[in-house]
């Protein structure tokens, strides 16, 4: 019995193979080549971002008495954001003008001294005019005629001094009016104005917060161009360029697609991930425009029109060739391809197969692979490649 038995499996596992070689059919789907445009991508991943972004704070320290934006609001060039206690600033404003209206003083004063520093120098000359005659009469000693020509030194001394005096008094006010500058200067660095139309990203700090040169007060991404910045692998590099045309979807809407264009393309490989940074520009921006939201972004790299073509997953690879599988009489043959552009969903063939041959795939969820000359049933027909 153990003999019979064991014969009867071996028979009934023969025949079974035979069946199945044989006999039994493969459910498979069928997609007719076709013709049609190949679009050539490349995927990147990356998020939203501003071509420029501020750190907006004070040059000057200070206590925060306003804020006038929040977070997520849209600002314009030139608008009043925060603004820092002016007090001490402004009593600087005030000791400055003091300072510039005391030298402008001390300089009138000493322009009046030089005025009589030259009536007393004229009076002297003069005075030497009328003793000399009388001098050389014998009327008037020599010893007034000397007296005379000190009062005249003297007297030239003391307009060069008030000259000097003045000259010094000049530089003073100038002095004074930097400082004076500098003063009204600081005190408009205590409000701040938005540089660039933009969205508020972040609020760093309250009012009544202290703050100093180098802290942030609001954080400020620019709305002038907005775009999206992906990691992009370096087998695509030698195609990448400036200006092509590209596909972006957010992930919070990946149904809604949004145009865009290749504007900047990294000098510098990633040395992990073998990726490099490519800034593509959106035609429009996101109508929720939300900065560092992640992005599935496609780069069209080349695009060919009316060829031959079949789906990417028909695509198979027997003994190093590739090709793919077609039904003839019932059974499924592997043909050898030449393959040309390699689009998203399909595959340009440039010889190797006709238009209207079907191609065939495995079922959803049937994963082994085909085999030649295997029996196989279409389950269901397209008339086109895949979308």
């Amino acid at each position: 019995m153990k003999r019979i038995f064991t014969w009867c499996i071996v028979v009934g596992g023969f025949a079974f193979a035979v069946y199945t070689l044989l006999w039994q059919q493969r459910e498979v789907i069928a997609y007719q080549v076709s013709r049609g445009s190949i679009i050539s991508e490349a995927l990147g991943t990356g998020s939203i971002e501003s071509r420029k972004t501020i750190e907006l704070g004070f040059e000057l320290t200070g206590r925060v008495t306003a804020l006038e934006v929040d977070q997520g609001d849209h600002i314009v060039k030139g608008q009043r954001l925060a603004a820092i206690d002016p007090v001490t600033y402004e009593v600087e404003v005030s000791l400055a003008e003091q300072e510039v209206a005391y030298t402008q003083s001390t300089s009138r004063r000493l322009a009046a001294d030089i005025d009589r520093a030259k009536a007393v120098l004229e009076g002297a000359q003069d005075n030497i005019k009328r003793i000399r005659p009388q001098v050389a009469k014998g009327a008037s000693s020599a010893e007034s005629l000397d007296v005379a020509e000190e009062r005249v030194k003297v007297a030239a001394a003391e307009l060069v001094r008030s000259q000097a005096a003045l000259v010094e008094g000049s530089q003073l006010i100038l002095s004074a009016k930097r400082r004076l500058d500098r003063a009204r200067a600081d005190l408009t660095k205590t409000i701040a104005y938005s540089p660039i139309d933009g969205i508020v990203i972040r609020r760093e700090r309250e009012v009544g917060d202290i703050a100093a040169p180098g802290t942030t007060i609001l954080r400020i991404a620019s709305t002038e161009t907005i775009w999206a910045s992906v990691w992009v692998d370096e087998t695509y590099l030698n195609r990448l360029k400036l200006g092509l045309p590209s596909r972006i979807a957010l992930r919070s809407a990946p149904d809604q697609m949004m145009a865009g264009t290749v504007v900047r393309i990294g000098k510098e490989v990633d040395r992990e991930t073998r990726e490099l940074l490519v800034d593509v520009a959106f035609k429009e921006a996101p109508n929720n425009l939300i900065f560092g939201q992640r992005v599935d972004l496609w780069i069209e790299l080349a695009r060919k029109e009316n060829t031959l073509r079949i789906p990417a997953a028909a695509l198979a690879h027997r003994s190093g060739s590739a090709g793919t599988f077609v039904e003839k009489d019932g059974r499924c043959v592997f043909l050898k391809l030449k393959l040309g552009e390699r689009g998203r969903d399909q595959i340009e063939i440039l010889s190797g197969i006709e238009a209207n041959a079907l191609v065939v795939l495995p079922v959803a969820g049937d994963i082994k692979p085909l085999k030649s000359n295997q029996r196989i049933k279409i389950v269901r027909s397209k008339n086109e490649t895949l979308p």
